[in-house]
């Protein structure tokens, strides 16, 4: 089951309810249903925030709640860049 990256169609919403469809005890990883959460990828740094109480430190695509704060800064960040070296 692929994870649904909610992010994709609504890149303002901080938070969904999903369900673990995986755990990796020993990576200490899981995966789940649905995801607001942006994966490292293209030279854009990951969300962080908090998943049923604990923090969120890494997100990979292999497949709670986001830090808004930061991901909202990275965006404008993203967006200046872009009119800058344009």
């Amino acid at each position: 089951m692929d994870t649904d990256l909610v992010y994709l169609r609504d890149a303002y919403l901080t938070e969904v309810d999903a369900e673990v469809i995986d755990v990796d005890a020993e990576e200490r990883t899981l995966a789940l249903d649905r995801t607001v959460f942006y994966a490292t990828g293209g030279g854009e740094p990951h969300d962080t925030g908090v998943l049923a109480g604990l923090p969120v430190v890494g997100v990979r695509k292999e497949g709670g709640e986001i830090d808004w704060d930061r991901r909202h800064a990275l965006m404008r960040t993203h967006t200046a860049l872009h009119v800058l070296c344009g």
